[in-house]
């Protein structure tokens, strides 16, 4: 069966933890997503390309936002996320200190850890101003390729590569589902780097964040179920004593 990612990024200014994180879903759910999000925004009199984001949550569109993320909930849809503390992760610590690359790497390591293999993959990447052009398609033929990691036991193993028909940039404007990382992302960093603490805070992103928390069963969004998932809701906070780059 064909399935779907549709991940982006989040808090990539000078907030200490980043996100990298998406949306995993087979093609019958994706289909059913898109036509309930389709009719949703036509009667709520919303544009069809209509995005819904973190930033543009206010008073008046908080019930709206609301509704939308119910979408996400109600198939129960896959969502994974690499957190990435920045004080203790320097991207420039690569080969060719080059910040860009290290990011790179950190949404290989969400893509590959969260994929199988033998299972038909179409990527949809949020659109970034990328400085070399190339990194769509290294990324692709990367999660493509077949790796040997060494194991516990110091004998060489094969992770084989994954299935990838398609990893493309795109306007998320057109992709609900990239909406919803966003959001999701978009509260889970106003948790973690403790936005919601401030004087200055936004009660309606702080009252969204916290409607997340209620649909999950959380107290807050500052918590960590490492690499391996858990459950439909995986939020994999990176930590090492050597910059993964390095590896």
């Amino acid at each position: 069966m064909k399935y779907y990612i549709f991940a982006d990024e989040s808090n990539t200014d000078k907030s200490r933890f980043m996100l990298i994180g998406g949306i995993w879903v087979d093609e019958p759910t994706y289909l059913q997503v898109v036509s309930e999000c389709k009719r949703f925004k036509q009667e709520n009199d919303w544009n069809e390309n209509t995005k819904f984001n973190w930033k543009n949550i206010s008073k008046k569109t908080l019930e709206q936002y609301y509704k939308f993320i119910d979408i996400f909930f109600k198939y129960n849809l896959q969502f994974n996320c690499i957190i990435i503390d920045r004080k203790e992760i320097n991207l420039k610590e690569n080969i060719n200190k080059d910040a860009e690359l290290g990011f790179y790497i950190f949404y290989y390591e969400l893509l590959r850890r969260n994929s199988k293999i033998n299972i038909p993959y179409y990527i949809y990447l949020d659109r970034r101003n990328n400085r070399q052009k190339s990194r769509g398609e290294t990324l692709k033929q990367l999660l493509q390729k077949d790796m040997h990691p060494i194991n516990k036991h110091g004998k060489r193993t094969i992770d084989k590569g994954r299935d990838v028909k398609v990893l493309e940039f795109v306007n998320s404007n057109a992709y609900n589902l990239i909406q919803f990382a966003d959001l999701i992302m978009g509260a889970i960093g106003y948790h973690y780097n403790k936005k919601h603490l401030l004087p200055d805070a936004s009660q309606h992103k702080s009252s969204f964040a916290m409607y997340i928390c209620n649909k999950i069963s959380k107290k807050d969004l500052i918590f960590n179920t490492n690499k391996n998932g858990y459950k439909n809701f995986n939020l994999w906070l990176y930590q090492s004593n050597k910059n993964l780059a390095k590896k």
